[in-house]
């Protein structure tokens, strides 16, 4: 497998995790049917994908301007994206009077590693005029969105297995 076919792939991949992000929402809503972390975790995400695919169109446009305000644009318009999702997320939790669950936690950790990458590559880009971090960027931020939701639903039915009750205990 050559590294085109693969960035071509996981370019192609990265449409369907806008609409997986809702989907997986309105399950997550359905099974829960209440507000919990989960809930809010999968809100958060179904809210910033969806931000960031209709911000896409115009980000780009700005970005293909020549001067590196433009540039920062891009790379500073998806992580500060990254950042008050970060910041929703657990602003919810603490307003909704919620414990912070695994699936909250890895979406944070998540969030935050999109950040350390927008950032990391405006910085080796623009700033260093090096492509140390091209093929990182490139390659990592539609790993990372395909893998998300498989690691979240992972997690969740995880925690969900943990709050079962356990079977009647055998009484002699």
């Amino acid at each position: 497998m050559d590294w085109s076919y693969l960035q071509g792939f996981l370019f192609e991949m990265g449409k369907f995790v806008f609409v997986s992000n809702f989907v997986l929402l309105i399950i997550a809503v359905a099974f829960e049917r209440k507000v919990s972390s989960v809930v809010i975790s999968f809100i958060v995400l179904a809210l910033s994908s969806g931000i960031m695919s209709a911000a896409t169109p115009m980000l780009y446009e700005i970005s293909s301007q020549p001067g590196i305000i433009y540039k920062l644009v891009w790379y500073g318009g998806f992580a500060f994206i990254d950042c008050v999702s970060l910041y929703l997320l657990f602003k919810l939790h603490k307003l909704l009077r919620q414990n912070v669950s695994l699936v909250a936690i890895v979406l944070g950790c998540a969030l935050l590693i999109f950040t350390l990458l927008q950032s990391l590559r405006f910085i080796d880009r623009f700033i260093f005029n090096t492509e140390v971090f091209a093929e990182l960027y490139r390659n990592a931020i539609p790993a990372l969105n395909i893998i998300l939701v498989p690691m979240l639903i992972f997690f969740w039915l995880r925690e969900g297995r943990a709050k079962q009750p356990l079977s009647q205990e055998v009484t002699q």
